[in-house]
């Protein structure tokens, strides 16, 4: 006699009937569940990124900063002579920090600092661009008094800034005395970002 019962138990747990595999709704349900998955995976990838982004640019700036104090000391506690004329950078380039440094152009990516300095060489400003996040991040290093504040600074002190979605310029001389004013500023360290 046939049982019905039977017959459909042992179709489905892959009985000699064959295997019918997954039905519509199993799949949209699978689907639906990697959705949400990525909806939620996605932007803190990208949080993460934007964070590891700003992150890597202030290191790189304090990495650029040690190098320049190095040359401040060693050149008689100027910042004179630091660049050379075409862009590049004389001794700071010497200094084995692993960045390029560039004194005509903005900072477009990693490990590229933008440097400016005065002829008389009395401070430093420094430039990281941060990719994802178009932040230019940058320190300026006043080391002695200024009679022109310099990014709101007259110095002695070293101050850091940020500068929000910058997509084209973040150059260091762009933020030199009488020049564009940082959004956030601090005297003691990176503003939050």
């Amino acid at each position: 006699m046939f049982n019905s019962h039977t017959a459909s138990r042992s179709r489905g747990c892959g009985g000699a009937d064959g295997d019918e595999g997954f039905t519509l709704i199993e799949l949209l349900v699978v689907l639906l569940i990697v959705g949400i998955l990525l909806a939620i995976a996605i932007p803190t990838y990208l949080s993460v990124t934007r964070g590891a982004n700003n992150t890597a640019s202030q290191d790189n700036l304090q990495t650029a900063l040690t190098g320049a104090k190095v040359y401040y000391t060693d050149g008689g506690e100027t910042y004179a002579n630091l660049t050379v004329a075409g862009g590049s950078t004389s001794d700071i380039q010497q200094i084995d920090t692993g960045l390029s440094f560039t004194t005509t152009a903005a900072s477009n990516g990693p490990r590229l600092v933008s440097v400016y300095t005065p002829a008389n060489g009395s401070y430093i400003i420094l430039t990281a661009f941060a990719n994802g996040t178009n932040d230019c991040w940058g320190i300026v290093d006043l080391p002695t008094a200024q009679s022109t504040p310099v990014q709101g600074q007259t110095g002695p002190s070293t101050s850091f800034f940020v500068e929000r979605n910058q997509t084209a310029n973040c150059n260091a001389a762009t933020y030199a005395a009488g020049g564009t004013a940082a959004t956030a500023t601090s005297g003691t360290g990176f503003p939050p970002g």
